[in-house]
């Protein structure tokens, strides 16, 4: 790196040092006149923070283990001295993974304004903002820290954080679509009400600062009559466009800025388990979505109270009970566009919805001796849960954590 000599410019192609001249005296296109020198120095700087950006997002990209490709782990079973099946040897290649994950603190968030307990946490995959939630009582909150975009790895302290707002509600879900809105779900306020509260988090710009868009100051709150429980992204799509689980079915909402369509979306008409249920009262077991998934941008599956999941088709409007857990559901994860993880109270499940549906009763109650389920394509033995019940998927790794 040459030094900057006080009154002279470097060129690195030319590797010389020019002299700069004040633009009023220099000819008309000179290389090396004060503005010219000024151009140049700030495309530079712009080159080298797309430069330290691409290093960064490479550096926090999850990488296969060059190692699980090489042959000396199946060397037992290539000379013959141990037969390996294809589960053994993943349940291997999953404990090796496992065995390389550490506990690690990205961020502790100020309890503002008292200690407030975290129950969401979300990052922005494109802007690098975390986004938490924390409740205390009959109050909550959700509060954002943006990152140090100087370092090489995105870096969190408190001087960053912003409290986004604090009610006196509920805080049943947070969602963060791919488009960069934010979307919560508030519920159980002062007088009984719910509302539906999406925003647009900011980008940074390109010199790394963020800038609140203009509709900020100005909060969407759309009211609903029924409880709000959960909500889910659509994983694609220009528009942001979120599934909402409520205590009275499932609902979708889409729009963007001011403009929000709020949508309802029919319970199934169960022709495997005989007759549909004529009365889904609301917030009845029978009509309380706990648990929504995108299984594909056209595809949602909702988990109801009654331990059931249906299927709503949005290309069809078409609604149909595919699976029964052996619990209700707490919690939908999806692996690909046909199997789910479905976890329940001590229960943790995956189905694949390729198989016949079976184990459907036209009233499900879980807590009956009676209850029935559909037969799991695996179960996760070991998932015993003491407080609340919990979970993610790592789909590049193929692991599952629990909690």
């Amino acid at each position: 790196m040459n030094r900057e000599i006080p009154g002279f410019y470097y060129d690195p192609e030319k590797k010389k040092y020019f002299k700069i001249e004040a633009s009023h005296k220099a000819p008309a296109g000179s290389q090396y006149s004060k503005d010219a020198v000024k151009r140049k120095r700030k495309d530079q700087e712009k080159r080298q923070r797309k430069v330290h950006l691409t290093r960064r997002i490479a550096k926090e990209k999850i990488k296969r283990a060059s190692f699980l490709a090489n042959p000396l782990i199946g060397a037992e079973r290539e000379i013959g001295t141990q037969l390996v099946t294809k589960s053994a040897r993943q349940d291997q290649r999953g404990l090796l993974y496992a065995g390389q994950l550490r506990r690690n603190q990205l961020h502790q968030f100020e309890p503002w304004p008292d200690e407030y307990s975290i129950k969401h946490v979300l990052r922005n995959q494109r802007s690098g903002i975390l986004v938490a939630s924390g409740h205390r009582g009959g109050e909550s909150s959700v509060s954002i820290c943006f990152p140090d975009c100087d370092q090489e790895k995105w870096t969190y302290n408190r001087t960053m954080e912003r409290v986004l707002f604090k009610e006196p509600y509920r805080l049943s879900s947070i969602s963060l679509s791919h488009t960069g809105y934010l979307l919560a779900t508030m519920d159980s306020g002062p007088n009984g009400d719910s509302f539906l509260a999406p925003r647009m988090l900011p980008d940074p710009d390109e010199g790394g600062d963020y800038r609140w868009p203009p509709s900020f100051s100005h909060p969407v709150r759309l009211r609903m009559a029924s409880s709000l429980w959960c909500s889910a992204p659509c994983p694609v799509g220009t528009m942001p466009f979120f599934a909402i689980g409520t205590s009275d079915g499932l609902h979708t909402l889409e729009g963007f800025g001011s403009y929000w369509a709020l949508s309802k979306k029919s319970f199934a008409n169960d022709v495997y388990s005989g007759k549909p249920i004529l009365h889904r009262r609301i917030d009845s077991s029978h009509a309380l979505v706990t648990s929504v998934e995108w299984l594909s941008a056209q595809v949602i599956a909702a988990g109801l109270k009654d331990s059931a999941i249906f299927l709503h088709d949005l290309r069809s409007a078409g609604t149909a009970t595919r699976l029964q857990h052996s619990h209700a559901i707490t919690k939908i994860k999806s692996v690909d566009p046909y199997r789910m993880v479905v976890a329940g109270i001590n229960s943790l499940k995956m189905y694949d919805i390729r198989y016949p549906a079976n184990g459907l009763q036209r009233n499900p109650n879980p807590n009956s001796k009676h209850h029935t389920s559909t037969k799991p394509y695996l179960s996760f033995s070991d998932y015993s849960p003491e407080i609340i019940p919990d979970f993610d998927i790592s789909p590049e790794l193929g692991l599952l954590a629990s909690g």
